[in-house]
């Protein structure tokens, strides 16, 4: 690791700081408003909308909810494929069954099976991310433990990768860009309750 490197992680701890606290502060009522808009604004999108099956998460409280887009998906026909954390390096997969969910590791809802394993990702036209912030040039902030970079190297080769994020987590990449290591890989776009965007 070269010291450029060692030189992003006090940035990005404290991005995310920030990012944490902003989600904090939103109230209940607000949060569920925003999860009915996204679960509308995804399926303006054609990739979504012709995709056989999408993976996505089940979201903990203070992210971006997703159960609203999870039963859309799943009542238009669409596979829904849930992460599941294996160990302390591995995303294993599994097809959604819907609400409630029991609790999984690091009290992230998870389906309880069966496991499909970490090669399921690869039937996922479409695959959603979890995010803090992502800049205009695709790079994404996640929580710091590297799960999804990982496990996108099981995605298909020509699977869309977007983040579901608030409006105010989209940064610019001239003005605010987000901290890049070696092994973050850039995503293709953002999905966010008001808007889709794809990046270059």
């Amino acid at each position: 690791m070269t010291v450029g490197e060692l030189d992003l992680r006090p940035a990005k701890l404290a991005l995310r700081r920030t990012l944490r606290a902003q989600r904090e502060v939103r109230s209940a009522e607000e949060r569920a408003r925003l999860a009915e808009l996204l679960g509308l604004i995804p399926l303006e999108m054609p990739a979504i909308r012709r995709a056989s099956c999408v993976a996505v998460y089940a979201a903990r409280p203070e992210e971006p909810g997703t159960a609203p887009l999870r039963q859309a998906l799943r009542e238009r026909g669409t596979r829904v494929l849930l992460p599941v954390i294996v160990d302390d390096e591995t995303l294993n997969w599994a097809d959604d069954p819907g609400d409630p969910l029991p609790a999984g590791r690091f009290n992230i809802p998870a389906p309880p099976g069966p496991a499909l394993g970490a090669d399921a990702l690869s039937a996922a036209a479409v695959v959603l991310v979890p995010a803090l912030a992502v800049d205009t040039l695709g790079i994404r902030l996640g929580q710091g433990r590297g799960y999804f970079d990982r496990a996108l190297h099981h995605a298909a080769p020509d699977a869309l990768v977007l983040a579901l994020l608030f409006d105010d987590e989209v940064l610019d990449a001239a003005m605010t860009p987000v901290p890049r290591e070696p092994h973050d890989r850039p995503i293709h776009g953002v999905i966010t309750p008001t808007k889709w965007m794809l990046f270059g």
